[in-house]
Formats: C-alpha cells, sequence, structure tokens
C-alpha cells in the first residue's frame, strides 16, 4: 500500500451520509463540527459557505472538505436564516417543491477518533476547497462528479454508493492539495516531495514488523546510513528508528481496538518479541503503559 492510502486508512474517520437531495426553498445550514469534518460537494445550482467572517460563493461541482472542526455554514444566500442541519433534517419533508431546485448538494460528515492524529492530518489546512473550474478536462474527479449527480436521481442503494463516491472524491481533494505545496521546505508535505525519504517510509509502513536497523533501511532506500538520517531529521524532525517505533505503536493500537488479540499477539504482530518489550519501548516513548492508556481512551 503507498503511504498516502495507508495514513488515510489508519485515520479511522467514519463517514456518515448528513444529507443528501434537492432544496426547493432559501436555506441556512450550521454544521457543527467539535470532533469532526465536513464534506460537501454542489451537483446542481449554487449556495454560499460561511466560516466566520469568510463567506464564498460554491457553484455546480464546487469540492468543499472542512478538515479541523471549524464551525461553518452553507446557505441559500448570505442573509439567509440559519438553522441546525439537524432541525433542517427533521422539517426536510415540508419544503414547498417548485419546478427548478434553489439547489442540489451531497453533505458526508467524518467523525475524528479521540486521541492523536498523524502528522500530515494534523497539517491540512482549516479546509481545502476546490471549484470545478480548477478541475482538469477528463480529470477522474470530474467523472466521479458527474456519477454522483445521476446517482442523486436514483433510490436503489444509493446511500451507500454515494458515500464511497465522496471518500474517492475526498482523496483526490488531499491528493491534489499536496500536489500544490511544491514550495514547502519541512513536514510531512515535503516528506512526499523527496522521493529518498518516501520510500523509506513507505517501506516501513508496508513492513513495520520487520527487524529493520538504519542499515539496512538505508541499503534498501539506496542512500547512505547518514544521508538517510539527516533527510529524516531535516524532513520529519526525528530519526528513522524512532519513527519506526511510533509506527508500530500506532499500529498496535489499531490491532488492539478491533479487540480479538491479547497484548502479547499484538507484541509479536508489530515486531516485537513479547509483551515486556514492547510495552517498554511504549513507555519510553509515551510515559506509560499501552494497556492502561488504551483502556482509558477505547
Amino acid at each position: 500500500m503507498d503511504l498516502l492510502s495507508d495514513i488515510l486508512s489508519s485515520a479511522g474517520w467514519k463517514n456518515d451520509l448528513l444529507s443528501k437531495g434537492q432544496i426547493y426553498e432559501s436555506f441556512g445550514f450550521h454544521f457543527p463540527c467539535e470532533r469532526s469534518g465536513g464534506f460537501h460537494v454542489v451537483t446542481q445550482g449554487s449556495c454560499y459557505a460561511r466560516m466566520g467572517k469568510k463567506i464564498f460563493q460554491l457553484q455546480k461541482g464546487d469540492l468543499l472538505f472542512i478538515t479541523k472542526g471549524i464551525h461553518h455554514e452553507l446557505l441559500s444566500d448570505p442573509k439567509a436564516k440559519v438553522v441546525t442541519i439537524e432541525r433542517f433534517l427533521g422539517e426536510k419533508f415540508n419544503q414547498t417543491k417548485t419546478d427548478v431546485p434553489v439547489t442540489t448538494f451531497v453533505t458526508i460528515r467524518y467523525e475524528v477518533p479521540i486521541g492523536p492524529i498523524h502528522p500530515l492530518l494534523a497539517e491540512l489546512p482549516d479546509y481545502i476547497y476546490i471549484p470545478y473550474s480548477n478541475i482538469q478536462k477528463h480529470h477522474s474527479l470530474e467523472d466521479i462528479i458527474q456519477i454522483l449527480s445521476k446517482e442523486l436521481e436514483l433510490n436503489l442503494g444509493t446511500d451507500l454508493i454515494i458515500q464511497r463516491l465522496t471518500d474517492i472524491m475526498l482523496y483526490y481533494m488531499i491528493r491534489i492539495w499536496l500536489n500544490q505545496q511544491e514550495n514547502s521546505t519541512v513536514g510531512w508535505i515535503k516528506a512526499f516531495q523527496d522521493n529518498s525519504v518516501l520510500y523509506a517510509l513507505e517501506k516501513l509502513h508496508n513492513s513495520y514488523a520487520k527487524d529493520w536497523t538504519i542499515e539496512s533501511l538505508a541499503k534498501e532506500t539506496g542512500i547512505s546510513r547518514a544521508n538517510l538520517a539527516n533527510k529524516f531529521r531535516d524532513v520529519l524532525g526525528i530519526p528513522p528508528m524512532e519513527y519506526l517505533a511510533k509506527l508500530r505503536m500506532e499500529k498496535a493500537k489499531q490491532l488492539f481496538q478491533k479487540g480479538n488479540m491479547g497484548l502479547e499477539e499484538i507484541a509479536q504482530n508489530v515486531g516485537y518479541a513479547s509483551s515486556f518489550s514492547f510495552s517498554k519501548a511504549y513507555k519510553r516513548i509515551y510515559g506509560n503503559s499501552p494497556s492502561r492508556e488504551w483502556k482509558g481512551v477505547i
């Protein structure tokens, strides 16, 4: 699995189809996002997005992803009365329908699990906005938007299909955003621009249980041990083996959350000889035993 796919699939975001379909009246919806993000795509008409004092118009085909729990609103016009999205959903069938809807859009909510998030996701901006006019002709995103628009006219397995389509759209949006950050000099964004670091990270993510050393990782990467260590420190701020140790801890936590493995089996699955050696490494990094910390969170 490539690095970005592994990061996104490990994030544990839980998607929920919040709203879909046509709106025939003036509207204003408030989206509270304490531990969630919001993904909106306009498939017909237009509306406005407002975050604090910032407001801009969303046209047909535009994509907007609220990444960091920013409260925001969608409105038919800047002066529209605002209600909570939950209230609107409760009153949705009371709309006065006309020949042409004001707008049609899809909203997906992504719940963010409690606990630390991957540093790449922490580097995302408050929101990612991609106007349809900026999507290159024949780009896959254009095709997906067209498919999504057609699905909204049907009602047979539509909700599940829409959730899968919007997941794909979201991943494309993050990829497009990453490709726009060519001038970044530090952090995880830079890691995707440095082929040596990216290759080494993918090796670690795909084989985190392997008995890696800095020498063996450097040999796999095709650069010297010193060069690899310096690149990791410059880009990610930590040595390669420390990164591997933290990666193993996160993978172990994911196994623990599934609830079908004991600590001994989990430790061996992520590259440690015993639960004792794993717990010792975990406590060295985080200052607490894994079983106590995980049970307190999950």
